[in-house]
């Protein structure tokens, strides 16, 4: 009769376990996501972004597997919940996809890409995916080289790392702001030499030299900036909108791009709005070429206990952007520590709360 009972009690215990667990994992992101909302009104001329950074997927080298484990499950949740809620035209990842790109061998990427794959698919006939190189995907510049670039460049882009993409009217240019060195190094005259051919295709689309058959973008608009180092700024103390309140300084080619290479990218592209990442934290900041930049926390709990992306709408003359908050890893730990303290006290409530007579009269009546 005792064993029973105990069997009973944490039958029910595991039960209402299991109803906090099926909340927090699955029905808890469709909770915290719906709560966000594209930044206007969607009109069919949109492109619907979702603009994420920083994913950091762990590789084989650093981190334990209940981490790997625990943090890639959040963001296939919150990726997937986000693609089945707000049915983007275009998903832009900028830069650090891999947490260990730069040192797995050949077979080891692989095995990267095949995660990836699996935890952030998305149907191509609905959603495309370009993805801007970061330090961690390819190493900084002094120890990049052609073979880490390349074999990245065959995931994303259509075997290019710095490209100039076109959806609805409006330009998109994703820059590998790793090789904006600006050194004159072979692997940084190849990226200027990117930039410049892209530099032409605008010019041409705006009348002002002569286009080749390969410049046609049709009508010319401002571009969209995307890469992983933010432009150049010495300190996040000057954000407009930040979700941190640390204000390092920052170094030129380490976690912002060079004050040389900024001024010239503004130079060579002209764009209307730049969006970056690496820095972990959110920003917006009117930056160095006046224009506003978004700048996207981290995507990982490893990095970030409340992680965010941005919703964005493009037309070829205007844009609007919305900062999404996904579920924080502290709430998620709060919810697991009441609903369990609530689940044992519910089932110890229900099993020996005191009885009435009419209660013990059915049970009399039962036996008899």
């Amino acid at each position: 009769m005792i064993l029973r009972r105990l069997s009973r009690i944490l039958l029910r215990i595991l039960g209402c376990f299991i109803v906090v667990v099926i909340y927090n994992e699955f029905i808890n992101y469709y909770v915290t996501l719906a709560q966000c909302n594209w930044p206007s009104t969607v009109r069919a001329d949109h492109v619907k972004a979702i603009i994420v950074a920083d994913i950091h997927m762990l590789g084989p080298f650093r981190g334990h597997w209940a981490d790997k484990l625990r943090r890639e499950w959040q963001m296939h949740r919150a990726y997937q919940t986000s693609i089945t809620l707000f049915r983007p035209d275009v998903v832009f990842i900028l830069g650090d996809l891999f947490d260990e790109g730069q040192w797995v061998d050949g077979k080891q990427f692989q095995e990267y890409v095949q995660r990836y794959r699996r935890l952030f698919y998305t149907d191509p006939q609905r959603t495309r995916v370009f993805g801007a190189l970061g330090n961690h995907d390819i190493g900084f510049h002094y120890v990049t080289s052609p073979r880490l670039i390349n074999r990245f460049e065959n995931v994303f882009n259509n075997t290019d790392d710095t490209v100039l993409v076109t959806v609805k009217g409006v330009h998109f240019v994703l820059i590998n702001s790793v090789r904006m060195e600006g050194d004159g190094c072979h692997l940084c005259q190849e990226a200027v030499k990117k930039v410049e051919n892209i530099s032409s295709t605008l010019k041409c689309a705006q009348g002002l030299t002569k286009c080749k058959n390969k410049d046609a973008i049709g009508a010319y608009s401002r571009p969209v900036l995307l890469q992983h180092f933010p432009t150049y700024r010495p300190t996040d103390s000057n954000c407009l909108d930040s979700d941190s309140e640390e204000f390092e300084a920052y170094r030129e080619r380490w976690e912002v791009l060079s004050i040389e290479s900024t001024k010239w990218l503004g130079k060579m592209l002209n764009p209307r709005v730049a969006f970056s990442g690496h820095s972990h934290n959110y920003c917006r900041v009117k930056n160095l070429l006046d224009i506003e930049e978004y700048t996207i926390s981290s995507y990982s709990w490893r990095n970030k206990n409340n992680p965010k992306f941005l919703l964005a709408l493009f037309t070829p003359n205007d844009y609007h952007v919305a900062v999404c908050g996904m579920p924080q890893e502290s709430t998620v730990f709060a919810i697991y520590a009441v609903g369990s303290i609530v689940s044992v006290l519910l089932v110890l409530y229900i099993e020996f709360r005191p009885r009435t007579y009419e209660h013990y009269t059915k049970v009399q009546g039962k036996l008899s």
